[in-house]
Formats: C-alpha cells, structure tokens, sequence
C-alpha cells in the first residue's frame, strides 16, 4: 500500500438498516482484510461522497441505495495508509444482496450480535453502528 503514504485518501462507509440489523461486508482486501465492516471504499476522481456510496455498494453487495446523511468522519491509519473515511446513512431500494466486489461476503446483523463477533469486526465498527441508527446526522 505504499501508493497512500503521502497522502490521506478520501473513502465512503455506509450504513444500511433493515429494522433492526444493519449490513456488513467481510472485508476481501487489506486493510483490515477478513473482519466485518460497514461496505464501502475509495472515492474516484471527480466522484462526491453520494456517488461513491451509491457505486460501492451496488459493487460489494449487489444493492441500489439512496444515501441519505452523513452522520460521520473519522481518520484510519492502518497498514502505512491513512483513510479519511465519510460515513453515510442510506436506505437500499432495489437488488438481491451478493458479497462482490472487495467483500468476502455480506449479511444483515442485528446490532446486538455484534459484541459476540468483536474479534471478526473493524476497530469502533459498534461504535460507528450506534451513530449511524442513532446521528447526530449531516445532510449531503
């Protein structure tokens, strides 16, 4: 990954809920390859935040979205790169889920099965699922 060590790279995270389980995504590649995560991945040049979102996740789960706000914006350092990571809310309004793409595989979680998958999951992945059910939320 020595391509991101001069720089921060812009990335999207989205958090998708159906009732009460939201939709992870076993990670394929590094970082963090083989835990759970929220999908998504790297903006592309000339892309905003809505787009990359709406892209990734018809890319890793088969799903069409409508992102909805931004409810978070952390910095990952992980594995010599550094991420500024932009998490959004969306709601999936058409597609069958299939893990494609950067994801191993995908399943809807209900939030209180994630402490029993802690090992398995992204660093503050519980934490980044309670403020996306929760806000404080941004508008895109």
């Amino acid at each position: 990954m020595t391509e991101f060590l001069n720089r921060p790279i812009l990335a999207v995270s989205v958090a998708v809920w159906s009732g009460e389980q939201v939709l992870l995504v076993r990670r394929r590649k590094a970082p963090n390859k083989g835990l759970w995560a929220l999908p998504g991945g790297k903006v592309e040049f000339g892309e905003n935040l809505a787009s990359a979102a709406i892209r990734e996740m018809r890319e890793e789960t088969g799903l069409a979205i409508i992102p909805k706000d931004l409810f978070l914006i952390q910095d990952i350092l992980v594995e010599e790169a550094h991420f500024s990571l932009h998490c959004i809310a969306a709601v999936a309004i058409s597609g069958e889920l299939v893990a494609a793409s950067d994801a191993a595989d995908a399943k809807w979680i209900n939030e209180t099965e994630l402490p029993q998958m802690e090992p398995e999951l992204v660093p503050e992945l519980r934490t980044t699922v309670a403020m996306s059910k929760h806000g404080p939320f941004l508008p895109l």
